[in-house]
């Protein structure tokens, strides 16, 4: 039996809302994590919340049933053979959210039967409304891959896929969306802002729009295009506005960046 039930290589922003969001959910206490930060500024603070802390990851690989690698896709290279001649007796569960690392990569190091679950959040996670992506491995059980389902389940909501490659195909619709979100937001802030209406007060109206629209959208009495036909009244100003954004081509430029985005996921994963 390890010591610890959950661990973290790699508590940085992301790495620590996973952790909060399983401990909040009743999945772990905080004596029961083990988190792996080089900072030790961050370390004394995440050991002041109650969680036990180290400097050395392999202690993480060693001791924890649950393992989340947090850190950065270009730290692999580093990171998996020094696992890999740490190697416990009894191989935790890894759950991986980097982009681009392949399990074909992490199996070279740790070994073809080490379980692995690779998930692509995005990073509303970090407030509880994340949208996460999952894809496991052929030795991880269908059990490991329900329990990471229920646990990024508490931070948002959660797509299960067959095949790793959708890993790719996914990130411009959760991944990497949240960004498209902060440019349309910033860019109607600053039209709203040229017609006398400041930044907060436009950020507030657009935001709580944004909410609104994404739950009419989520309710399902209509489709997108219903919905957009049900606010452009023949005539109106919301149609003047749309005759623009359709003109102008919004859809095929959407399409070529999320193209672009999964062609770069892939050349991260060679």
């Amino acid at each position: 039996m390890k010591q610890y039930k959950f661990g973290v290589i790699g508590a940085g922003n992301m790495g620590m809302a996973i952790t909060e969001g399983a401990v909040r959910a009743g999945f772990f206490t905080p004596q029961q994590v083990l988190l792996f930060n080089r900072s030790e500024e961050k370390r004394a603070k995440n050991a002041a919340a109650g969680y036990a802390v180290t400097g050395d990851y392999t202690e993480v690989y060693q001791n924890c049933d649950t393992v989340v690698l947090g850190v950065k896709p270009q730290n692999f290279d580093e990171l998996l053979p020094v696992l890999a001649a740490n190697t416990p007796e009894e191989k935790p569960l890894l759950l991986s959210i980097a982009a681009g690392v392949t399990f074909a990569k992490m199996e070279k190091a740790l070994g073809a039967d080490t379980a692995i679950i690779r998930i692509m959040p995005n990073t509303p996670l970090m407030i509880g409304e994340g949208a996460s992506a999952l894809v496991k491995n052929a030795a991880a059980e269908d059990g490991q891959l329900d329990f990471a389902v229920k646990l990024f389940g508490t931070m948002g909501v959660t797509a299960v896929f067959a095949g790793e490659q959708m890993l790719n195909e996914v990130i411009p619709y959760n991944g990497s969306f949240p960004a498209y979100v902060y440019a349309f937001a910033d860019a109607m802030v600053q039209s709203a802002e040229q017609h006398g209406i400041g930044e907060r007060q436009a950020l507030e109206l657009v935001c709580q729009t944004m909410i609104g629209s994404a739950k009419m959208l989520l309710a399902g009495g209509k489709s997108p295009a219903g919905l957009i036909r049900a606010v452009c009244s023949p005539g109106g100003t919301t149609l003047e506005a749309m005759n623009v954004i359709e003109t102008r081509g919004l859809a095929g430029i959407l399409a070529e960046a999320s193209d672009k985005c999964i062609a770069r996921a892939y050349e991260l994963g060679k």
